[in-house]
């Protein structure tokens, strides 16, 4: 049922074409197999597949950011800068989950 799936929320809610990337702070993510994603306009997208990844944040580098969906987080000092905007206290030893999507992909 797709109003019990979890919402990606996204401060910043532009995509790439095809494969997308955001970084969540800690494990929340890690292992949700779809969700939905809450688009510029605020309303929100059909289920897409997720497939997720933990790392922790200094061991994160550009390549692993490539197809990150925010063009100021596709460096480690940009991540950086804004997951302390949106996780005040943040620290670069600390789990993060990488969750890859295609917005354009819907979940079967």
């Amino acid at each position: 049922m797709t109003t019990m799936l979890p919402v990606l929320e996204f401060s910043n809610a532009t995509f790439l074409e095809g494969r997308n990337t955001t970084v969540r702070r800690g494990a929340r993510w890690h292992g949700v197999p779809a969700a939905r994603l809450r688009l510029g306009d605020g309303s929100l997208s059909p289920p897409v597949v997720l497939e997720t990844e933990l790392r922790i944040f200094r061991d994160i580098d550009e390549e692993a950011l490539r197809f990150e969906h925010d063009p100021d987080c596709r460096t480690p000092q940009g991540l950086l800068a804004q997951l302390r905007i949106h996780y005040p206290g943040f620290g670069e030893d600390e789990t993060v989950t990488l969750c890859h999507f295609n917005p354009n992909t819907q979940s079967g």
